[in-house]
């Protein structure tokens, strides 16, 4: 792997993000093209990204807003892959600390390939539980007594 190849893989970042809840379904799209007008302005070029998704959180969070406090239990949760020069995170994390609808965000160095997304993780998680409970019914179904055939003279 040549240098260039190095500074290639190491110019790839992804912003994770937690938006409020109280963000209506039908705004959340305007959202996400607030998070990708910072990177566009901050000279990024977006590589990958995945629509928010309302997921409960694993603890409760709050954020103050104005005069106004929010404490929330669940978040839509979503992320986008960027390239651009190391000098821009700073501009995009002051960027997106400004956004009163972000709950939380996270930036971290990643690769180009994406090898999770919340969609596949979720089904890989029903097709789980569905062959669980398949594997139940047929365990239950194995497990009743077999009636003897009656003998007919």
């Amino acid at each position: 792997m040549s240098i260039t190849e190095d500074r290639k893989e190491a110019l790839v970042y992804e912003l994770g993000y937690l938006v409020l809840p109280s963000v209506a379904e039908d705004k959340l799209s305007d959202t996400v093209d607030t998070i990708k007008g910072i990177l566009k302005k901050a000279g990024a070029k977006e590589l990958d990204s995945e629509e928010p998704l309302k997921t409960d959180l694993a603890y409760t969070m709050s954020k103050s807003v104005g005069a106004r406090k929010y404490v929330v239990d669940e978040a839509y949760i979503g992320w986008m892959k960027f390239e651009a020069d190391g000098s821009v995170l700073k501009e995009v994390d002051d960027a997106m600390k400004l956004q009163e609808e972000i709950l939380r965000h996270l930036l971290v160095k990643t690769t180009k390939e994406t090898v999770f997304t919340f969609a596949a993780a979720i089904k890989a998680r029903e097709d789980k539980e569905k062959a669980l409970e398949e594997a139940q019914l047929q365990a239950q179904i194995e497990a009743q007594p077999v009636e003897a055939e009656k003998v007919v003279e």
